[in-house]
């Protein structure tokens, strides 16, 4: 019962956790994805439209009617602070109508405020003093955070959150600075309406715009507008966004209890930031909600676990039981026992049948094991007796050589130093690979027995890359291959016959050997048996097959790799045997 228990319950635990956890890994994922996106959009379309007050400031700046307007009126008597022109006035009207963002536009000098379209209730030195910064700029604009403005004029007046553009006039002839600054004063709604459309269907994710002091410049709550963002992400998130000098971060807040992820994006018309904020209790309220169904579905599950496991112990482990026993008895050596199944025709009665099976089986197999066994001592035994050891091999070699050169038969001890080589290569120290160098010397001595054994006149060639001679290499694969070109490529060819071996690597491939002959060649269809039958030529000869090559290259490095053949009748064969890199 507790394990039916733990096991129902366990996987269901896990499947919760790791739902959760995907489910909340996901939404945070989509959530971050989907407000990054946000972020690019509004700051691309804040950029876009700051760019179309820029335009609109140059239309007014370089229209010579109103920079003449405003030399002369910049000239009248400083006594008069204010000053009004009902022309520039129907000039400028005639401008920015077009432009229904635009609250105002007005100009102010060292010596002067010229009112534009509306005049500003206040026009103190104190208000005017800040725009005049502008002249620092020279020909550069200047953009002003968010104010609350009163406009008046003969008949009504206005107030408004606006923010500026300011910008320094030049004459049109040679470019000259006026000393008057040119004052566009935009409604603050404009950036509420382009921040509220982008994020309208999420009401989990909250965006405004700073400035580079960290000064809000648009904020949903109009109350917050011209205050400091400290207001709103406390002196942490203050610090990560006007310290940071990257274009656009992101990072995590806590701020009065509340967990917040934070975006940022710079505008690339000023130094203002569009920042996104998404609280994290408001973004898991659907996971969490998933975990609740996850526990009441976890209590349900573990009430029907109990209640089964209580309706089927009893008709499971008296079954169980029994076999438990009778297990027992078979392994304190006991074969002959077996379960008597009932004919129920149920799980048990098959498990009976097939543990019935199992013992029978087991006591077939220890009799054959005692007979394989006896009949392998015998065949160690001969083996042991037929055993010749290598080095007492060698030892008797290297006596031949030494007395065939002594007796001046120097063919004879040349053709046994090459076998005694040859034969110490294939033998080893019984591993499957060599390294390339020990590979192609043992094709060469092979080659050099060849070459005394039937005195053939084929040239041969052996080139191979110093980065290569260390690499490891499945042995005795060339032998082969040269053995099938030399009695197989050149028929009754007396001369004119070459072999040549290669070996290097391929960038991104590994390694290769490429075995080349000028024979007779083959029919291409003829050449791909080779790889298919292992009745091949060369096994029929009493060698090795090209396909027995190819097998185990495949078997030692993997089944990308082996042997390629590529060969027309009359214009010889090349076979190519493609290897991994192994040191």
């Amino acid at each position: 019962m507790l394990l039916l228990f733990l096991f129902s319950l366990t996987p269901l635990v896990v499947m919760g956790i790791i739902s959760f956890s995907i489910s909340k890994s996901t939404i945070n994922d989509k959530v971050t994805e989907y407000s990054e996106h946000l972020l690019y959009q509004t700051a691309d379309n804040l950029d876009t439209r700051l760019g179309i007050y820029k335009d609109m400031m140059m239309q007014v700046l370089n229209n010579n009617e109103i920079v003449n307007m405003l030399r002369t009126l910049d000239q009248t008597d400083p006594a008069r602070y204010d000053v009004d022109s009902l022309s520039l006035t129907t000039k400028l009207s005639t401008i920015v109508a077009i432009n229904q963002d635009v609250q105002s536009i007005s100009f102010v000098s060292e010596k002067h405020y010229i009112k534009g379209i509306y005049r500003w209730s206040k026009r103190t030195r104190t208000e005017v003093e800040p725009f005049l910064r502008t002249l620092e700029d020279g020909s550069n604009f200047r953009w002003y955070p968010t104010r609350y403005g009163t406009y008046v004029d003969s008949l009504n007046s206005q107030s408004a959150h606006v923010f500026s553009l300011a910008k320094q006039l030049y004459k049109t002839s040679d470019d000259s600075p006026l000393g008057i600054i040119a004052v566009l004063d935009i409604r603050e709604d404009v950036i509420k309406e382009l921040v509220s459309k982008a994020v309208s269907n999420n009401q989990d994710l909250q965006s405004f715009v700073v400035d580079g002091r960290g000064q809000l410049v648009s904020y949903p709550d109009n109350a917050m507008i011209g205050k400091s963002v400290t207001e709103v992400l406390g002196s942490g998130g203050y610090d990560k966004i006007v310290n940071s000098g990257s274009g656009e971060q992101r990072f995590p807040l806590i701020y009065k209890g509340n967990h917040l992820i934070v975006n940022a994006k710079k505008l690339h018309t000023n130094d203002w930031m569009v920042v996104n904020v998404i609280s994290k209790a408001a973004l898991y309220q659907d996971s969490n909600r998933l975990l609740q169904i996850i526990l009441v579905i976890a209590l349900l599950c573990i009430v029907f676990s109990i209640i089964t496991a209580m309706l089927l112990a009893n008709s499971i482990t008296n079954p169980i039981l029994k076999m438990i026993r009778l297990m027992r008895q078979v392994m304190s050596g006991e074969l002959t026992v077996r379960y008597k199944a009932k004919r129920r025709h149920d799980e048990f009665d098959i498990l009976g049948n097939n543990f019935n099976y199992m013992v029978t089986r087991i006591d077939e197999l220890l009799k054959a094991v005692y007979v394989e066994q006896d009949q392998k001592r015998v065949a160690e035994l001969k083996a042991l007796q037929a055993q010749i050891n290598p080095h007492f091999l060698y030892n008797t070699l290297d006596i031949i050589k030494w007395t065939a050169l002594i007796q001046k038969a120097n063919h004879a001890a040349e053709m046994v130093s090459l076998l005694s080589r040859l034969l110490r290569i294939s033998i080893g120290k019984g591993e499957e690979t060599v390294t390339v160098e020990e590979e192609i010397e043992h094709v060469q001595c092979y080659l050099g027995i060849q070459k005394f054994r039937f005195n053939f006149n084929i040239e041969t060639r052996v080139e191979m890359d110093d980065d290569v001679r260390q690499l490891r290499t499945p042995k005795l694969i060339l032998q082969p291959i040269v053995e099938n070109a030399i009695m197989h490529a050149f028929g009754e060819q007396e001369s004119g016959g070459r072999i040549d071996i290669t070996c290097f690597k391929v960038p991104g491939e590994g390694l290769r050997f490429e075995v080349a002959d000028n024979g007779k060649g083959m029919e291409p269809s003829f050449a791909r048996s080779l790889l298919t039958e292992h009745a091949a030529d060369g096994e029929k000869s009493g060698g090795i097959g090209l396909a027995n090559v190819d097998e185990r290259i495949k078997l030692i490095c993997g089944k990308m790799y082996g042997i390629e053949i590529e060969s027309e009748p009359g214009t010889g064969t090349v076979i190519r045997i493609r290897l991994p890199l192994m040191t």
